[in-house]
């Protein structure tokens, strides 16, 4: 079909020259509509084959090798096993280059690696299971000749919005990020998806620096989702703070600024307390990036505003989070965590039984003397969950009975020591079915046994 319309085109194109042209011998024919006819040939040849290609098991990628790059796919997450199955519009041949950051901030051997793009633009990672929770990065891998001649030899050609700033001035890095956590259930699957960004705000790089943020939270973390005029790159975070300035133990994070000027900042916690805040600051020691210097200086001198702090001599900015918290007062062991209405005290065994016992401890009563005071302050009527939890050494079954014995214990107690006839009370031993760490250390095994009390649980619950 292709070749009938251009043979159209190429017969109109010659009897538009005029009559006498027609006739002649093809020997007289003109070079100039020889060399029109041989492009217009090879044109067709190329459409044709470029059709094949893409009719080929109906699969084929028509951008492969385009400017606006593309990173996708997904990350299946198992006990055993971490497989990333990705999708590209690179150049096949492209290397992409895989690392991990713990929450500890140490970098994981376990995710540096590479993988080769297929032709249809697919990419594959397999990795070993994981213990400690992470955050992955996968980049493209700008060593290849090709690639530096398609892309730039910075990847300056790029575009798109996985396109991002670097230290070094005049070069750019291509990425995607995503987190696993290895608290969850597994297995489970997280979507490796392309950001969208919104405009940069009109005052974006202004040394009047603003910054606003949102706080929500799940029973692990702090989410802030921040705005800002910061140029991209700009690294922000802090430690999470008590009512008193004292400094939240292992409370912290540092994240950058988007190319939009926005910021998503995650915090691990364990207690949250009336009047805790976080203060999300800036530090030029933290930021020596050549678009950072440029728009504020060295030592942030050219910043302006209300928040602009100083400390030896040295700017940084600070913005003021508060944290709305639950009027509890649980004991200092004890976890305060909330998702939404739903709250949890998360109160590790060793707080309330010998090993391999369900008999309360004698110690254990100050601190379920404390979470009677508080349930004594819900109203009526409100649900509450006690659920006994252990690590998944020795007998599942066992396991199980000996978590029900504990929960059993705890509200035998609660109930003939404290009014709470008013709340509605289920009990239940999970055994080692629940877990909230990995149980492939001790460290993550000694915070799987434990008994939870639920305020308001979710109805996703169990």
């Amino acid at each position: 079909m292709k070749k009938l319309i251009l043979f159209l085109l190429l017969f109109i194109w010659m009897t538009g020259c005029g009559g006498e042209d027609l006739v002649k011998d093809e020997d007289t024919e003109t070079a100039q509509s020889k060399e029109m006819k041989k492009d217009m040939d090879e044109k067709t040849e190329e459409a044709s084959e470029a059709e094949n290609v893409d009719d080929e098991d109906g699969a084929g990628k028509n951008d492969l090798g385009e400017m606006k790059v593309e990173l996708s796919g997904k990350a299946s997450i198992k006990e055993e096993s971490v497989t990333i199955d990705g999708e590209s519009n690179l150049l096949p041949g492209t290397f992409i280059y895989s690392s991990g950051v713990t929450d500890s901030g140490f970098a994981s051997s376990n995710f540096i690696s590479k993988a080769e793009v297929q032709q249809d633009g697919s990419f594959t990672f397999e990795f070993d299971g994981i213990s400690k929770s992470t955050t992955v990065k996968l980049k493209l891998y700008n060593t290849k000749d090709e690639t530096k001649k398609h892309y730039g030899e910075n990847l300056e050609k790029i575009t798109g919005p996985q396109k991002y700033k670097t230290e070094n001035h005049g070069e750019f890095e291509v990425k995607t990020e995503f987190y696993i956590n290895t608290d969850l259930p597994m297995p489970y699957t997280i979507p490796i998806e392309i950001p969208e960004w919104e405009e940069k705000p009109d005052d974006y790089g202004d040394p009047g620096v603003w910054m606003k943020a949102e706080v929500d939270s799940d029973h692990r973390y702090l989410y802030f989702h921040g705005e800002s005029n910061l140029v991209e790159g700009t690294q922000v975070g802090g430690n999470l703070r008590k009512a008193s300035g004292i400094i939240d133990a292992f409370s912290f994070g540092h994240t950058r600024v988007n190319p939009d000027g926005t910021f998503e900042l995650r915090v691990p916690y364990h207690q949250l307390k009336q009047g805790m805040y976080m203060p999300i600051q800036v530090e030029p020691d933290r930021n020596s990036w050549d678009n950072f210097v440029s728009a504020y200086g060295e030592q942030g001198e050219k910043w302006k505003g209300n928040l602009v702090k100083n400390d030896k001599d040295v700017n940084y900015l600070e913005y003021i989070v508060e944290i709305d918290a639950p009027d509890f007062d649980p004991a200092e062991d004890v976890g305060l965590t909330v998702d939404e209405e739903e709250i949890k005290m998360q109160m590790p065994d060793h707080l309330l039984f010998d090993f391999d016992k369900s008999e309360l401890k004698e110690e254990a009563k100050k601190t379920l003397d404390k979470v009677i005071q508080d349930l004594q302050e819900l109203e009526e009527g409100t649900n509450i969950q006690i659920n006994g939890h252990t690590d998944n050494v020795g007998d599942a079954d066992y396991n199980q009975e000996l978590s029900k014995e504990r929960a059993d214990a705890v509200w035998i107690y609660l109930k003939k020591n404290g009014k709470l006839d008013g709340l509605r009370v289920e009990k239940q031993g999970y055994g080692d079915t629940q877990p909230i760490a990995s149980n492939k250390d001790e460290d993550g095994q000694k915070k799987n046994r434990r008994v939870e009390i639920v305020i308001n649980p979710k109805e996703t619950d169990s």
